[in-house]
């Protein structure tokens, strides 16, 4: 038998300020004290496996505060963010048939020893979980106690042998130290002068308080015993505040406390409700019923059964396969989701397509086409019968990430086009914060239906096995599953689209901008492998040099890999400064990169080291790994295009991720160089001139930055010359620079102390300049206010073409979180501009793709990159195609600095010279 004991008040109040204040639902609801609580329960339950449990919150006024009115008076009021949590809890502790225990006038703490002590009295051991360390004082050999530790999700158990360890003193003398040292959290003043050390000392000489008052003539030190002398009431008021009590009325009952069969709908339906998808994995196997009216307790108010996700059908003959042809030529929307060996769109192998009509296990099917085993059909029968219905230009096209499916199908003679409805993509445009954007979690999150995870078909590292060897029966369930849900989920998506008015971004952005992406990633872009191996051994020639010259500086060889032998070398051998430095956590100074920029100037290593790590990286992320990813089937390069990669709604591209390649140094940019055009071809690069500043200049409305743009003067020269007071032909390179910083920083909702770390100003003369430049710019100070304050006040900010971006952060009042407030406020600041550039970005490229296909072009865009698109271009189209590129992007939207896009050309992506025509 076993008794776990949970202080619900505690725990709670530890979450809410140790978790990230801005953990919220895609509602707004703030949920971080309540993730942490379940967490807790749901690790208490796995690791202790108690046989009984039971949960004590505070209730009203404490019996202590009569006695001492400024008991806890210091500690602020409960947060209405955290009481509206302590609700949810006790919902989730409800759900899971825990019992709770109150008593008026006593706290949680008092409740749960009185309990404790009563099962230790019948011989049963029992567990408290509590987030402080007030309870330690009752440990004994049947009662333990476990703690949050510095991280809320590290855990300490005491036992008596560790409260000595931690302590230096037993359980049962933890409140006469407490009685001399007192309790700043709770107000409990102890004996002024008297400190930690000294009151330890005193308990290990005289025993406890009343026996240090017997001999206190004998205390020393003279100061101690004069402390002591003058604050006697002080110390003995301390000891009965901090003593917990047994409460009269509070009865163990071990029947009402036996874990239970819990009400597993409900809590799913819960857990749904609060977005905590990764919690559902830890919930404890429901055992058989201990109770044998368990069924009949929950018969009326278990929530009703999830739809089942079995039963679906797999069309394995041709004529099923004419049947489902011509049901679906007859509807308008067909659902599709394929099956297939990779994660990898250009090389997996399709193994089979689940198609639908509507949600229900009769309206979606399965069609195998590449299973190792089993009756299936040929693809070439499938290309013939649903190949129309997929290419059928009038037919909308639903899917979830549906740009991987369009991809499969094409490279399998499976064309998809029409109006495409992707559920991703429209519950990343609801809620842009959202890490749960995948089938499964949102099937969770939006239906509160678990399915199945493809963990359990395919399992997972070395035993893991591809979908195709995957009997039919069991992929037919799973994928038709996916449709089924799809439609589901299309159904409140859609709608919701509508009503908080980002529908037309869905329905004339995001969406026609899916095949676009999708042709540009099939596209690819050709890379010169060769040249890339000569660039490594380049690099390996350059990193051997740099490592022999490190370990002469430090006097012998070690593995510069190792951050720890590292951390040796730098702080030990050669005894640099460690003032203001963190520790790893394995007891060695850190040398991350911000460690080392600190160090530079102290010894040569620094910069030595700085470049060994620079060329490592590149070196290893780029010019070894970029060759390896080359398409064996294509010889070409295909990233992957990602539109919910970021919350601004800009593109992000992955596998590789080419908009990290550095752009800083020489040899980073030499890896462009890589990235070339086929013969009789041109790369054409096509950049938008500091787009974000032009759309700063048009939501401000500032007059003098309109000014300068109209007459189409260096922005960032006219600004220094107006900050600084200067003619324009006077401003030096040096000015230009921070006048340059300043203007991009300041959507970024730049401080001085942001300003001065970017450039060569001290603090005053960075606040100087900000102050100049906001009187220069007027107009922009006032958007920088207004956009926080509208934040605050409804919680999102949108861009120009209504994407919106949510801060429910600025509308907490929780202590604790002014640090994300003001991250909030910044991003807040960045996202209407940041967001902007985004949308036009995508206007352009929607519109681009069109214009080339409608006239007939060869020239493919091949390339997305922070503010550029790159496009393959025939020689003998250049002169047409450069024109039309420039045209569409400077017409994408009408700014009042109106858009201006820049030209490039080359052979290479490095190599690129201005198109004069």
């Amino acid at each position: 038998m076993k008794l776990v004991l949970i202080d619900g008040h505690s725990l709670a109040y530890r979450a809410f300020f140790a978790l990230p204040p801005d953990m919220a639902t895609s509602r707004g609801e703030l949920t971080n004290a309540t993730y942490g609580f379940v967490s807790m329960l749901l690790n208490v339950l796995r690791e202790q496996q108690p046989t009984h449990i039971a949960v004590a919150f505070d209730v009203g006024r404490s019996f202590r505060q009569d006695h001492f009115e400024e008991y806890k008076a210091t500690r602020e009021r409960m947060p209405d963010e955290l009481r509206d949590q302590i609700t949810r809890i006790q919902e989730v502790i409800e759900a899971f048939n825990i019992p709770v225990f109150t008593a008026e006038g006593y706290e949680a703490d008092d409740v749960l020893a009185t309990l404790a002590r009563q099962a230790a009295r019948r011989d049963i051991p029992s567990l408290i979980v509590t987030g402080d360390r007030d309870l330690l004082q009752v440990v004994d050999d049947k009662i333990w106690v476990l703690t949050s530790g510095r991280r809320f999700s590290d855990t300490i158990i005491y036992t008596p042998e560790k409260v000595i360890e931690r302590y230096g003193l037993p359980p049962n003398k933890l409140i006469d130290l407490k009685a001399l040292v007192g309790d700043k959290s709770d107000n409990i003043p102890g004996v002024r002068g008297i400190g930690e050390k000294g009151a330890k000392q005193l308990l290990l000489q005289w025993g406890d308080l009343d026996n240090i008052y017997r001999h206190i003539d004998d205390v020393t030190p003279p100061r101690a015993r004069k402390a002591l002398l003058e604050h006697r009431d002080e110390a003995y008021l301390s000891r009965a505040l901090g003593t917990i009590v047994d409460v009269p009325g509070i009865v163990l009952d071990l029947d009402a406390c036996v874990v239970h069969d819990f009400d597993r709908q409900r809590v799913l339906k819960l857990l749904s409700e609060l977005e905590f998808r990764s919690l559902i994995p830890r919930l404890p196997e429901q055992p058989a019923s201990r109770r044998g009216d368990q069924l009949a307790l929950f018969a009326e108010t278990a929530a009703p059964a999830p739809p089942t996700l079995r039963g679906y059908r797999a069309i394995t003959t041709p004529e099923d396969l004419t049947q489902l042809a011509t049901t679906l030529a007859s509807r308008p929307r067909i659902c599709f989701d394929v099956e297939t060996t990779s994660t990898d769109e250009h090389q997996a192998r399709l193994v089979g397509l689940a198609i639908g009509w509507g949600p229900g296990t009769d309206k979606n099917v399965y069609i195998p086409v590449g299973h190792a085993d089993g009756t299936q059909l040929p693809l070439e029968l499938v290309q013939q019968q649903l190949g129309p219905i997929l290419n059928d230009p009038d037919k909308e096209k639903l899917a979830h990430n549906a740009k991987y499916d369009l991809i499969v199908c094409r490279r399998h003679g499976l064309p998809v086009q029409g109006q495409f409805i992707d559920t991703m993509v429209g519950e990343f445009l609801l809620d842009p914060a959202s890490r749960s954007l995948g089938l499964k979690a949102l099937a969770f999150n939006r239906l509160g239906i678990e399915m199945t995870p493809i963990d359990e078909l395919i399992g997972k590292g070395r035993n893991q096995i591809t979908m195709d060897q995957v009997s039919i029966d069991v992929v037919t369930d799973y994928a038709a599953a996916d449709v089924d849900m799809t439609w589901r989920l299309a159904e409140q998506i859609l709608p919701e689209l509508k009503e908080k008015e980002v529908d037309h971004l869905f329905w004339e952005l995001e969406m026609p901008l899916l095949p676009v992406l999708a042709d540009m990633e099939m596209t690819g872009v050709l890379l010169d492998a060769g040249y890339l191996a000569e660039m490594s051994k380049e690099l390996s020639q350059r990193l051997d040099t740099l490592a022999e010259e490190i370990y002469a500086d430090v006097g012998y060889r070690f593995n510069l890999n190792s951050t720890q032998q590292l951390s040796d070398a730098l702080f030990g051998s050669l005894g640099l400064p460690t003032a203001g430095l963190k520790k790893t956590k394995s007891g060695h100074y850190s040398t991350a990169a911000s460690v080392l920029e600190s160090l530079r100037g102290r010894h040569p290593v620094i910069d030595r080291l700085l470049e060994y790590r620079q060329l490592t990286k590149l070196q290893s992320t780029y010019v070894d790994a970029l060759p390896r990813m080359i398409n064996p089937e294509t010889g070409r390069l295909h990233t992957s295009f990602d539109q919910t990669g970021a919350e601004t709604g800009r593109i992000s591209s992955n596998n590789p991720n080419l908009q990290n390649i550095p752009v800083r140094s020489e040899l980073g940019r030499r890896v462009r160089k890589a990235f070339v055009a086929p013969p009789g071809h041109y790369l054409l690069a096509v950049d938008y001139s500091q787009v974000e500043l032009r759309i700063l200049a048009h939501i401000s409305g500032d007059e003098t930055m309109l000014a300068n743009f109209a007459a189409g003067l260096d922005i960032h020269a006219a600004t220094a010359s107006q900050v600084y007071g200067i003619p324009l032909e006077a401003v030096t390179p040096e000015q230009r620079a921070v006048a340059k910083m300043m203007n991009f920083a300041t959507s970024y909702g730049v401080s001085a102390y942001g300003l001065s770390s970017r450039t060569n100003l001290s603090m005053d003369e960075a606040r100087h300049f900000m102050r100049t430049y906001f009187n220069t710019y007027p107009g922009v100070r006032r958007y920088l206010d207004e956009t926080i304050a509208l934040a605050r006040k409804q919680g999102y900010v949108e861009t120009l073409l209504g994407r919106r971006r949510y801060f429910p952060v600025l509308q907490t009042t929780a202590p604790g979180s002014q640090q994300a407030r003001a991250a909030a406020e910044r991003a807040a600041v960045n996202h209407p501009i940041q967001g902007t550039a985004a949308d036009i970005l995508k206007l352009a490229l929607v519109a681009l793709h069109r214009r080339i296909r409608e006239r007939g072009y060869a020239a493919r865009m091949i390339l997305q990159v922070h503010d550029e698109i790159v496009l393959q271009v025939p020689e003998e189209e250049m002169p047409e195609v450069v024109p039309l590129v420039v045209s569409t992007m400077e017409s994408a939207y009408e700014l009042k600095a109106p858009l201006k896009a820049e030209p490039e050309y080359g052979r290479d992506w490095y190599d690129l010279q201005p198109w004069r025509e």
